[in-house]
């Protein structure tokens, strides 16, 4: 949200701007015998001072004409269309502007000619005479407050500007550190105590048994964990990359529960070459399901890995816990979520859909050339 600026501060530019182009509107309209100044601080003082104040008045009514214009326009126009730029607020401006300037202008001189004849003796009416000189006095008055209308505007824009790309980087900053404190909580639930003993708890039980498949568990598990540390820092990776790892732990999972539990992929290998996803994804997944559905010989845990229409599907059939199997590790899923939030368009978004008999997981990949 743009602040608006506070009615001192609008005052203290209204009095320092007015200085600039009141210096001007002197040199332009004053004679040679009026510009001394011992007439200037003495007997036009008081009429130059009025005209001063009014000038500053003015400005400062532009300032808030000029905040409300900003608002409309973006009302109007929607939100960017000030740090957008373009032609169509511009032109806006200007039309917006030299009317209002034609009207407030013209109804000041005459104020301040009206000022004259309550406090000047000889009352100088010469800018109403129908002269050249009167009417190019009267042009540049409105030229000058035109032109100084347009110049308050354009300042506020710049400040408008800027406020908007700082609070554009002050939201880049905290997406950031959401992203990295999301990733890192997410890579933290993964790599977590669950995983290693239960894991631990298989090899030696199956170092007793099976030598040959005790080495195949310790290369499939030291092939996870240097999965898990080597792109504890990535956004996002290969989907053909995460698929491998998930070879590795799937052969963990099934080593540990048998029969009970199966993961079949159907992924055409274009897919796979050229689309990205958050890392641990599949893992993430696979625990979930895992975590809170039955499995038996006779009705395993099935889980299919597919794809459809630039998203990831994984689909598990549902045979619900009646309580949560806390020996599996657990993700925060809003975490899971704000990872893809803040990678992808709004309309793309993990979506849950799920029935009775299966739940499916849409993904949206991150596709790559």
């Amino acid at each position: 949200m743009v602040h608006r600026i506070s009615v001192r501060n609008k005052l203290l530019l209204a009095f320092g701007l007015n200085a600039f182009f009141f210096a001007v509107i002197l040199y332009v309209n004053l004679d040679g015998e009026s510009r001394r100044p011992s007439a200037i601080f003495g007997e036009l003082f008081p009429l130059l001072f009025t005209e001063y104040l009014i000038g500053a008045l003015i400005i400062f009514g532009w300032l808030f004409l000029a905040e409300r214009i900003h608002e409309q326009f973006e009302r109007w126009f929607g939100e960017e269309i000030i740090s957008r730029g373009g032609i169509l607020p511009n032109i806006a401006a200007v039309v917006v502007f030299a009317a209002a300037n034609v009207i407030v202008n013209r109804s000041g001189i005459l104020f301040i000619y009206w000022l004259q004849t309550q406090i000047l003796d000889k009352p100088d009416f010469t800018i109403f005479e129908d002269t050249e000189y009167a009417r190019m006095s009267m042009r540049f008055n409105y030229v000058n407050y035109v032109i100084m209308s347009l110049f308050v505007y354009y300042l506020l824009t710049h400040r408008r500007i800027m406020q908007r790309m700082g609070e554009a980087a002050l939201r880049a900053e905290k997406a950031q550190k959401d992203q990295v404190g999301a990733q890192y909580t997410m890579l933290r639930n993964r790599v977590n105590p669950h995983f290693l003993f239960n894991s631990l708890s298989t090899l030696a039980s199956l170092v007793q048994i099976d030598g040959e498949k005790s080495e195949q568990f310790i290369d499939r598990l030291s092939k996870a964990y240097r999965y898990m540390l080597e792109n504890r820092d990535r956004q996002t990776v290969p989907l053909k990359a995460e698929l491998e790892f998930l070879q590795s732990y799937a052969f963990l999972l099934e080593t540990r529960f048998g029969d009970k539990f199966r993961i079949k992929t159907e992924l055409p290998p274009a897919i796979m070459e050229h689309t990205q996803i958050v890392p641990l994804t599949l893992q993430m997944l696979v625990e979930k399901a895992l975590r809170t559905n039955r499995m038996s010989a006779k009705s395993p845990l099935e889980i299919k890995i597919s794809a459809s229409e630039g998203e990831l599907l994984v689909e598990n059939n549902r045979q619900p816990r009646l309580e949560p199997d806390n020996s599996i590790g657990d993700c925060d899923w809003s975490v899971f979520e704000n990872c893809y939030f803040m990678l992808t368009s709004s309309a793309r978004q993990v979506r849950n859909v799920f029935d009775d008999k299966k739940w499916t997981v849409h993904i949206p990949l991150i596709r790559v050339e």
